[in-house]
């Protein structure tokens, strides 16, 4: 069992940083499937003032730059993932950018109505109780502001974990290959559609679109059994939300 008000994963991120940061761009589920497609939900984000909400080594927050955003602040729980961002975005020369450690599972530290623009890429799965981090996002997003997130598919999630329910929310570990020599087995938590929707909405956010991710099309000569699985099975989605305003 996990301790619910503590970052499981830590340990294990603080071992993979580096592996990650150096291989997830080009392996099938992240650099094919997953990053493609939470930008591709993002859009446009020239002139925005943004939170990277779970920043790792920096890969979306860099890109947010590239793009044209007015400021990105870069959070996460991993001191060796934000070392390894901040390296990257002073190698890019970026400096319309702030990192810093932060638990996604606790109050963040900025103002009231900061953002107008906040994004997590395989974060918040991490975190037990949804009501904090999706309150704080709430919090920090300016009126109308819009929050899109990517998340481990329920479909596959059960596959890959074997709960003992599909239904709520579940501790679970898994031991991930291809990084390091040895597997590193990381905590997560399983949860259902409804443990997600629902205290997004009770949050106060309107959901503006559900995308289950597939690979692109680029994954096809990369590694061809892995785009027909990604194509035919859905591993991730994207969750696009507005700040609802009150009545």
């Amino acid at each position: 069992m996990s301790d619910q008000n503590k970052p499981i994963a830590l340990e294990a991120y603080e071992l993979l940083a580096q592996a990650y940061a150096d291989i997830a761009e080009t392996k099938a589920e992240n650099g094919y499937n997953e990053h493609p497609a939470i930008r591709s939900i993002i859009g446009s984000v020239d002139g925005l003032t943004v939170l990277d909400a779970g920043c790792g080594p920096g890969f979306l927050a860099r890109d947010l730059a590239k793009k044209g955003a007015l400021h990105v602040t870069g959070v996460d729980i991993s001191p060796a993932m934000i070392d390894i961002a901040h390296n990257r975005l002073a190698a890019e020369k970026f400096t319309k950018t702030t990192l810093l450690i932060a638990d996604l599972g606790s109050n963040l530290p900025f103002d009231d109505e900061r953002f107008d623009l906040i994004v997590s890429s395989l974060a918040i799965d991490y975190v037990f109780d949804w009501s904090v981090p999706l309150g704080e996002f709430f919090r920090i997003l300016k009126p109308s502001g819009r929050l899109v997130f990517s998340v481990q598919h329920p479909m596959s999630a059960y596959r890959w974990f074997q709960p003992p329910s599909a239904f709520g929310v579940h501790y679970c570990e898994a031991p991930w290959k291809g990084f390091t020599k040895d597997p590193i087995v990381v905590p997560d938590y399983y949860r259902s559609f409804d443990e997600m929707i629902n205290p997004l909405l009770a949050a106060g956010f309107r959901l503006n679109r559900l995308h289950e991710t597939k690979p692109i099309e680029a994954l096809k000569d990369v590694d061809p059994q892995k785009y027909i699985r990604g194509s035919t099975f859905p591993t991730f989605m994207v969750i696009d939300a507005t700040k609802a305003q009150e009545c």
